[in-house]
């Protein structure tokens, strides 16, 4: 075989492997996003299909490339937001506020996450809020102060060394049959407060 056939089925191989690798990270991306918006909040993405026993092709690759969502929906239902309520994204220079009340659920779990899909590596051991050790007030309802520093509020999640952005996962645990068949539930809202100094419009 001649050298410069060599060289052909070698590029050929190499340009197959790229092209296998790309798709692959590309059908696990948010551009080909398996996950669907709940109704009546915007800010709040999940995939309907994980934990079911039909999942696509695409949930079950996401699946397997950022290790969620293994339960099934009768166990946990994850909910997950790269934005506010108004749609921008969500950003270290900004500051926010949760609002929400007790979940359709034994127990829940709020989340930050930096950029990179790890904890955002800081000391204020702020990185989750749940039903566990959310103060909430007498009737029900809780806040949750999102920013570098805690502001004074009592319950906090810091966005300190994570990066330009950030993301929130909620995690509902053994829900109620309504929500397991379909209901949507009442979801925190995540309204922006102030951005890099400034009074946030």
């Amino acid at each position: 075989m001649s050298r410069a056939r060599i060289s052909f089925w070698f590029l050929s191989a190499l340009a197959g492997i790229a092209v296998g690798v790309g798709t692959a990270l590309l059908a696990t991306s948010t551009l080909v996003d398996p996950m669907q918006t709940v109704p009546g909040h915007p800010e709040w993405r999940t995939k309907r299909a994980s934990g079911t026993d039909q999942p696509s092709m695409y949930v079950r690759a996401f699946a397997a490339r950022y290790g969620l969502m293994g339960l099934s929906r009768s166990e946990a239902i994850y909910y997950h937001t790269i934005a506010d309520r108004q749609g921008r994204t969500l950003s270290s220079s900004c500051d926010y506020e949760i609002t929400g009340q007790g979940l359709p659920a034994q127990w829940w779990s709020l989340t930050l996450y930096a950029n990179d899909g790890f904890l955002s590596r800081n000391t204020d051991d702020a990185n989750h809020v749940g039903s566990v050790n959310v103060s909430a007030k007498p009737d029900g309802t809780w806040d949750i102060h999102v920013g570098a520093t805690r502001n004074g509020a009592v319950n906090w999640l810091s966005t300190r060394n994570s990066g330009a952005n950030f993301v929130l996962t909620l995690r509902t645990y053994l829900p109620t049959q309504a929500v397991i068949d379909g209901e949507v539930p009442n979801l925190p809202e995540i309204q922006r407060t102030s951005c890099q100094g400034e009074h946030a419009s």
